[in-house]
């Protein structure tokens, strides 16, 4: 992946738009980012960062800090990243959450994004960030490690625990379903240790609830907790209980049924009594009933005379009113008839006006053609007034617009005159930058040579320090060394007296084996022990390693001496004015490059100004042919006016010569009392038409009316006669008289008699019927009372109550222990399941987790440590280089005391001492190089176990400030060697050495109003 072209707006401390072309950078692949603290260096990294993954460069920065604090609500923040991968180019545009501009006020915009690759084109920001992670084959994690080394960022992982790297490592090899593995196996330990201590619970909550009563057996296997003896003196004791249970069954159905019976017999008794009694009450209510049917039957009678009397009224009722009816249409025909006749003399006088109407509209016609004809000659004299008032117009405008083309005319001509002076400032530009790259290589000769000759007075200086040192240490050894000579001869001569002072009576000289010491040696003042002896010989060597040491150092710097003096042809005691003089070329040089870079930027503005001179003469010119263009027009516009205002006067004159009137006044008053005659005589005609068609049509109307009625009249009056027959003969066949209207009784009053005789009536059916089935039932059985049975009910519901308490005890017993059985004997078979699986688990969680037989290495951090080998392997090969082959990385694998995370912890050998040490006791420079070495390392492996992605840009921020001369060289040779394999290197730097050795830099400046970029090359 390598960025083409960066664009950020209102991002981080730049207010406006800021464009950074990376092409531009001429094959100069190596580019150094400079700028004051805060000045928004390391933000043109969080861009690049945040357009690929929607995140910041480094840990401290956040999505929701990317908008500039310069910039106004008015303005969007946003980040545009063209790149190039495997030949291909990619557009991407992010947009963070903010507040921006709306239509009427400020309102909050949610985050976008905009992926454009080929055709295709990604706006939701979870598919293009997995296109993005697809396309460059790297995890957020994973590119941070390959292509941004943020500030501080590897320092923490070279110096962190095998516990810190294991999470950095996670992320990077996408070990997460390793430790999922382990986490895993270790739950479901645990779960399942859980579930037998959950079966041992139950087991012992369901023993506790047995009670063993008198059973001997069952309180024995109770007490060992002995399961598979309690289970089969449970089943024996639950085969007994359940033979007891079925005996008092039998006993309870048999009581049961025998109270039934009596009980049945009780019912049966009172029920006899019942049915008597209400027997009896029926009998007493037989009078009143039978006066309510008498009642009834007089009812229905009335009722049937009173419809036929109703019916007899209703068609007397209906004879008198069509009666009426008829003498009324009669009385209107006549009136009809006598209004036809007169409407007849009056039709044919306005007949003899509607015969003239034709002649009326033609007049009309004629009228309204010659109002068309005068209105057409207004319209054509205002088209004449309009034309002249356009061409005033136009006329003006030519005038104005041909002076503004004189005015184009003489800015092209100064255009034209300032273009010829910047296309010199050009070829004079040329010559200075030749002239600039001239002096920038002789500067960095001097530059290099002043680091050497400084490098060898340094030396020079070392040499002397060491020189003195050496002299110390020498005399130091020769004292030590001639002191301990004179304590080993004390000492030798002091061990035959040693010797004699342990002598005891009786007993052997370990020198001669005699058993008498008549002269025993004597010691001497000077004595020695001989812990004394090897302390002052352990003295001694401690100072001739001083002292070989100072050797070789001083040895060391005179070779190194010899090596300057012989690159730069040089006596070491010459360094001094040798400097001197470096300095003061340098200082003249620098003079010289200031004054002639303030001739480049001169000339770069004068030449810088061709592009937009070019375009302000296009434009002009573009802008004074639109003009001839809009003066040709309107001329051609007024002759065309011209001509239209000639033709339009002729046509008016021909016009004129059709006219009867002048004035459109008259003929319109003419047109509209020609107009109100002929409405007025359209009006009396339609008037008369519709009056004589409605009053024949009325005529027709009662003439058919008169006929109908006069048929229903006879028809009314033979219906009449037949329903007063009808009632005479019904009153005469009921035996009534006219007075039968007092039998009438409501319907309200007949439907509740008529419901008390027929529920009368039920009652009496229905008694009679259960009284003979009662008799029946009972005359099978024997003659005892109802009092009888009710008491031997009594002593039969004690016995029964007493065999009912017994049973339930025994149910309860019997339910508890089957409860028990059951529960134990489930969690017993489960618990034998469970202890194999939680064996099994329990066993590897140990393994995958680290345990004492893994040297407490998990599964995760083995796995890790074949990836972490291969990145030390890698860093190698770059960190002997940068410290001239004394340093190389190790991983830890010596044990260590306590159970915490082992197995990535990093040390350092050095090959000056031949020891290994912690790589927290690096210096700060050494420990920059080591982070270096081992971000490049990481990066390397990464790509190789990516499938070989390719990544061709790598960004560091900040760290060179901590390095030495030489440590710096050796930096730079790195960052130079990744350069020449074609890679995009890019620093944040203070250093200014780097300014001068990297051709290329983007420069950043702070202002109160938002910092700026500006590429130098």
């Amino acid at each position: 992946m390598r960025p083409l072209k960066l664009v950020m707006n209102a991002f981080g401390p730049y207010k406006g738009k800021v464009e950074i072309d990376f092409t531009q950078f001429n094959q100069k692949t190596l580019f150094l980012v400079s700028g004051p603290t805060g000045a928004g260096k390391t933000t043109i990294f969080d861009a690049i960062a945040y357009a690929l993954y929607d995140d910041a460069s480094g840990t401290s920065r956040g999505k929701d800090t990317f908008k500039s604090q310069f910039a106004s609500d008015e303005v969007l923040c946003y980040v545009e990243l063209e790149f190039e991968l495997a030949g291909k180019k990619y557009y991407i545009k992010r947009t963070p959450a903010q507040m921006g501009p709306g239509k009427h006020r400020i309102k909050k915009y949610s985050p976008e994004v905009e992926l454009i690759h080929g055709t295709n084109v990604t706006t939701k920001i979870n598919e293009a960030n997995k296109e993005i992670q697809d396309l460059l084959s790297l995890s957020y994690e994973q590119f941070k490690q390959i292509v941004m080394l943020p500030q501080g960022e590897f320092k923490k992982m070279l110096e962190s625990n095998s516990a810190d790297k294991e999470k950095i490592f996670r992320n990077i090899f996408q070990t997460d379903i390793i430790k999922a593995f382990q986490l895993d196996l270790k739950e479901e330990a645990r779960r399942l240790k859980s579930e037998v201590e959950q079966s041992d619970k139950m087991m012992e909550q369901f023993v506790g609830m047995i009670q063993p009563q008198e059973n001997e057996s069952l309180a024995e296997a109770i007490q060992l907790l002995d399961i598979k003896y309690l289970l089969t003196e449970l089943e024996m004791a639950l085969d007994t209980y359940r033979d007891k249970m079925q005996q008092y069954t039998s006993e309870m159905d048999q009581l049961r049924k025998k109270m039934h019976d009596n009980q049945e017999r009780v019912e049966w008794l009172t029920e006899l009594a019942q049915l008597e009694q209400t027997k009896n009450e029926l009998e007493a209510l037989k009078t009143a009933v039978d006066q309510k049917r008498t009642t009834l039957a007089l009812n229905e009678k009335a009722q049937k005379l009173a419809a036929l009397k109703e019916q007899q009224q209703q068609e007397a009722t209906d004879k008198t009113a069509v009666y009426q009816h008829l003498e009324a249409d009669k009385q209107a025909l006549r009136e009809t008839r006598q209004a036809l006749k007169e409407n007849k003399k009056d039709f044919a006088a306005v007949e003899k006006k509607y015969v003239l109407l034709p002649e009326k509209r033609e007049a009309v016609n004629q009228l309204e053609q010659e109002e068309r004809t005068i209105k057409t000659i207004k319209t054509k004299e205002n088209q004449i007034k309009g034309f002249e008032e356009d061409n005033q117009h136009h006329e003006a405008d030519i005038e104005k617009q041909a002076a503004t083309l004189i005015d184009y005319k003489k800015q092209v001509e100064q255009i034209k005159n300032l273009l010829t002076e910047s296309y010199q400032a050009r070829t004079d530009l040329l010559e200075k930058q030749k002239s600039a790259n001239e002096l920038q290589e002789k500067n960095n000769a001097l530059s290099s040579k002043q680091k050497s000759v400084t490098v060898l007075a340094q030396t020079v200086e070392q040499k002397e320090t060491k020189l003195a040192l050496f002299k110390e240490t020498e005399a130091a050894y020769q004292a030590i060394e001639e002191d301990y000579k004179q304590q080993r001869l004390a000492y030798n001569r002091n061990i035959a007296g040693m010797l004699a002072d342990e002598l005891e009576a009786d007993s052997a000289c370990p020198v001669c084996g005699s058993m008498e010491h008549p002269h025993t040696a004597v010691l001497t003042e000077d004595i020695v022990s001989q812990e004394q002896l090897e302390a002052f010989e352990e003295e001694k060597n401690q100072k001739y390693q001083a002292y070989n040491s100072a050797t070789n150092e001083v040895r060391h710097l005179n070779e190194r001496i010899q090596e300057y003096e012989q690159l730069l042809e040089l006596h070491a005691s010459e360094a001094g004015g040798a400097l001197n003089q470096l300095q003061e070329e340098l200082t003249a040089l620098a003079d010289e490059r200031t004054k002639l870079a303030i001739d480049i930027e001169q000339l770069e503005q004068l030449a810088g100004q061709e592009k937009d001179l070019q375009h302000q003469l296009e434009e002009i010119q573009q802008a004074e042919r639109r003009l001839e263009s809009v003066i040709q027009e309107l001329s051609s516009v007024c002759q065309n006016n011209c001509k239209r205002i000639q033709e339009t006067k002729e046509e008016i004159q021909e016009l004129r010569l059709q006219l009867t009137y002048e004035e459109l006044e008259q003929v319109q008053a003419t047109k509209r009392q020609l107009i109100d005659e002929l409405q007025q005589i359209e009006a009396a005609y339609k008037k008369h038409q519709d009056k004589k068609i409605a009053l024949e049509k009325s005529e027709t109307q009662y003439q058919t009316s008169t006929l109908s009625l006069e048929a229903q009249h006879e028809r009314l009056v033979v219906r009449y006669e037949e329903a007063t027959a009808e009632f005479e003969k019904q009153l005469k066949a009921a035996n009534l008289n006219e007075a039968f209207e007092e039998h009438l009784i409501d319907a309200e009053q007949a439907k509740t008699l008529t419901e008390e005789v027929a529920a009368y009536d039920q009652k009496v059916w229905v008694n009679r019927v259960n009284y003979q089935k009662q008799k029946e039932k009972l005359a099978a059985s024997d003659s005892r009372t109802i009092e009888d049975y009710q008491l031997e009910n009594q002593e039969k519901q004690k016995e029964l109550a007493n065999l009912a308490e017994t049973y339930q005890e025994l149910v309860g017993t019997v339910k508890n222990y089957e409860t028990a059985s059951g529960e134990i004997s489930k969690n017993y078979e489960a618990k034998q399941a469970q202890l194999e699986n939680y064996r099994l688990y329990s066993e590897l969680a140990e393994l995958a987790n680290g345990s004492k037989e893994t040297d407490y290495v998990s599964f995760e951090r083995y796995v890790l440590a074949i990836y972490f080998e291969e990145i030390i392997l890698a860093a190698n090969l770059r960190f002997t280089q940068m410290t001239n082959n004394r340093y190389s990385l190790l991983r830890r694998e010596e044990k260590v005391k306590g159970t915490g995370a082992k197995g990535l912890d990093l040390d350092v050998f050095d090959n000056y001492t031949g020891k290994t040490r912690s790589v927290r006791t690096l210096s700060g420079g050494e420990s920059f190089k080591a982070s270096l070495a081992l971000a490049l390392g990481l990066s390397d492996v990464i790509q190789n176990h990516s499938g070989g992605v390719s990544v061709d840009t790598l960004f560091i921020d900040e760290g060179f400030g901590t390095l030495d001369s030489d440590s710096l060289d050796s930096a730079i040779e790195t960052l130079f060697e990744l350069n020449q394999r074609g890679r995009l290197v890019g620093i944040i730097s203070h250093v200014e050495e780097l300014k001068m050795r990297i051709p290329v830099h983007i420069d950043v400046t702070k202002t109160s109003q938002g910092s700026q970029v500006k590429v130098k090359m």
